[in-house]
């Protein structure tokens, strides 16, 4: 392979410092970006990753320092390019017409022509290892061909250097794989590469170096092979963390939840299992398996047929209230549209399960505020919610890591016999799912039983006290601990046998 680390940088973060509101979100922030190396930039929600981003992408203006582009005065016109975490794709508009958004017309001619487009893109596609074609609508790829779009998109420019932001957050392990091929095959044709991402394991696989944000300054500007696991945690988190999941405590006698062929009426059918008190099932599968929507139908977001009992009593209608009346809570995948209140205050993202217990004179509505407060607060300190500003900032000022806490701890007030969890630590670093880890051990304890869907299958195997794989809408078998291996899953998920 050819040496291009030894070129000059493409990129050239200089001292760079950026302020909101006077709390400095970076500081002194300094690195460079070479020719065929993956730098990978780590650090916990907060860092200051997002930041350093959205800089080197010309959308941030620093306050003090400055970004030098090699052959250019900014990213556009220096072959700068960067894939967000959120695809900017039109969905009603084909494959070929997203890739080559930026030259639909050949030159001054005003008509655009689908085959000129098809014909450029599709050597593009075939970089990525896209086995879709470029007259495919968006709307109807997964969100794993969405990202292969949105990085051909970005090569139609002939980058010279690429930004990956959290690249593989949505995607299940096939879709993972796929996009990891893609980065190193741009590192050997000597694209610079920064890759930001909470999956250590990529970043060991990925970078030959790991610059580590903490509170908005470098703290380690290193080679990826003189840092272990246990030191880029540290480095990130500022201590050490435990090691490994933490060994949930073992279930109880009672049946917490019994399911009998659950269907949706549209992709999940036939589905049976049951949970016990206490216990941790952990609902695994590729993407599009039909796992969410069995949590969904569970808690009445979508029709169901069958018989779901909790504690021993059948509920007899498919709503949400009656889920939570006889005390289930769901906690969302999709945390930013259905968890939380974004625009609003804290206090009311964690108040809004129990407005008839902060009311006063019922029939009017009117709020109980410093019964909200007591209350918000209580359950704050419960999830140990770090909201520097208080609770009366809106959501979004948060970090992931706290937003999933806020959404979770919403539920608590209830006391919940069972919770769904789908994908809760989904795009949150390191030390917030030890904090999520440690809650779901102070609420298996208590006798709560979790149904947790996780596509990162370490977790589902580290926590889980059983697993049910799901395969094309129905559960294919359901693995006890010992058998619960990641071969013996995959085996299941990819509609093999035990």
């Amino acid at each position: 392979m050819p040496d291009h680390q030894h070129s000059g940088p493409i990129v050239s973060v200089r001292e760079v410092t950026k302020r909101f509101g006077g709390v400095a979100a970076v500081s002194d922030v300094s690195f460079a970006l070479h020719p065929g190396e993956v730098v990978a930039l780590a650090g916990e929600n907060g860092a200051g990753k997002s930041t350093v981003k959205n800089i080197i992408g010309g959308i941030l203006r620093p306050d003090t320092g400055r970004v030098d582009y090699a052959g250019g005065t900014d990213a556009k016109s220096s072959g700068v390019a960067t894939i967000h975490q959120e695809t900017s794709l039109f969905p009603d508009m084909t494959v070929a017409e997203n890739i080559m958004i930026g030259r639909l017309r050949s030159g001054r001619s005003p008509v655009v022509r689908p085959a000129r487009l098809r014909r450029l893109a599709t050597p593009l596609l075939e970089r990525v290892g896209a086995e879709f074609t470029a007259q495919a609508v968006v709307r109807d790829l997964s969100a794993g061909q969405r990202q292969l779009v949105e990085i051909a998109k970005a090569l139609a420019a002939e980058p010279r250097a690429i930004v990956f932001d959290e690249p593989t957050a949505s995607l299940n392990l096939t879709e993972r794989a796929l996009i990891m091929q893609v980065v190193e095959q741009l590192r050997h044709d000597g694209v610079a590469v920064l890759y930001i991402s909470h999956y250590l394991e990529e970043i060991t696989r990925l970078s030959q170096r790991v610059v580590v944000l903490r509170d908005g300054r470098v703290v380690a500007d290193r080679a990826t092979g003189e840092l272990d696991r246990p030191r880029l945690e540290a480095l990130m988190v500022g201590r050490e963390l435990a090691q490994g999941y933490p060994r949930m405590p073992e279930p109880r006698p009672g049946i917490a939840l019994r399911v009998e062929e659950l269907g949706d009426g549209a992709r999940v059918s036939g589905v049976s299992f049951e949970i016990a008190e206490g216990e941790v099932f952990g609902l695994a599968g590729l993407m599009g398996s039909g796992r969410t929507e069995v949590a969904r139908a569970i808690f009445g977001l979508a029709g169901k047929t069958g018989r779901i009992e909790i504690g021993g009593l059948r509920l007899r209608r498919a709503s949400v209230a009656a889920a939570i009346e006889a005390g289930m809570a769901f906690v969302t995948e999709d945390r930013r549209r259905e968890g939380l209140f974004l625009d609003r205050p804290i206090r009311e993202s964690l108040s809004v399960t129990d407005l008839p217990g902060i009311s006063r004179l019922r029939p009017l509505g009117w709020l109980d505020h410093d019964g909200e407060r007591r209350l918000t607060r209580r359950l704050s300190e419960s999830v140990h919610l770090v909201a520097r500003s208080g609770l009366d900032v809106p959501g979004a000022s948060l970090s992931g890591g706290n937003q999933q806490k806020v959404v979770l701890g919403k539920w608590l007030v209830h006391r919940p016999r069972l919770i769904i969890l789908d994908e809760r630590t989904r795009g949150i670093d390191v030390g917030a799912k030890a904090e999520i880890y440690r809650l779901l051990g102070e609420l298996t304890s208590a006798g709560t039983s979790i149904l947790l869907i996780s596509s990162e299958m370490e977790e589902v195997l580290g926590l889980s006290h059983r697993v049910g794989v799901m395969h094309d809408g129905r559960l294919a078998g359901i693995l006890g601990r010992p058998e619960a291996t990641q071969e013996a899953v995959i085996r299941l998920a990819t509609g093999g046998t035990r």
